[in-house]
């Protein structure tokens, strides 16, 4: 885990934030490194070139590759709680908040709705 942790991480171009990290990690598992014709895990302890993942069935690599493609879509639809096991944080920031409507109708004082502006006025034609 640990050695895919590193190389996932050390393989992006620029320094990576918490999360931005995890989504890489999913991302490479998902793309099919531990599936077999895979590129695999290389040992780098090992003069020869060993693949860390032989003692790992092909079932266990798909299921392994399957979840992260799910926890992928479940990040990418802000629900990483469901990944992480916990419990959803209360939304503080009203911008993403679905129930707050930006948009309202104008109240004309007769009563109708209109989306017409009151200070709107109309042109005049100035004749010198």
């Amino acid at each position: 885990m640990e050695l895919l942790v590193e190389k996932a991480i050390n393989s992006a171009s620029a320094p990576l934030s918490p999360g931005d990290a995890l989504r890489r990690v999913f991302e490479c598992i998902s793309s099919g490194i531990l599936l077999p014709g895979g590129p695999g895990l290389l040992d780098p302890c090992e003069k020869k070139p060993v693949d860390t993942l032989t003692a790992m069935g092909e079932q266990q690599r798909e299921d392994i590759t399957s979840s992260a493609q799910f926890a992928l879509r479940l990040l990418a639809f802000r629900q990483i709680h469901k990944v992480l096991g916990m419990d959803p944080l209360p939304q503080m920031n009203p911008r993403f908040n679905v129930r707050n409507s930006r948009k309202r109708r104008h109240d004309n004082s007769d009563g109708t709705d209109s989306f017409e502006g009151e200070g709107k006025k109309d042109k005049k034609d100035f004749d010198n």
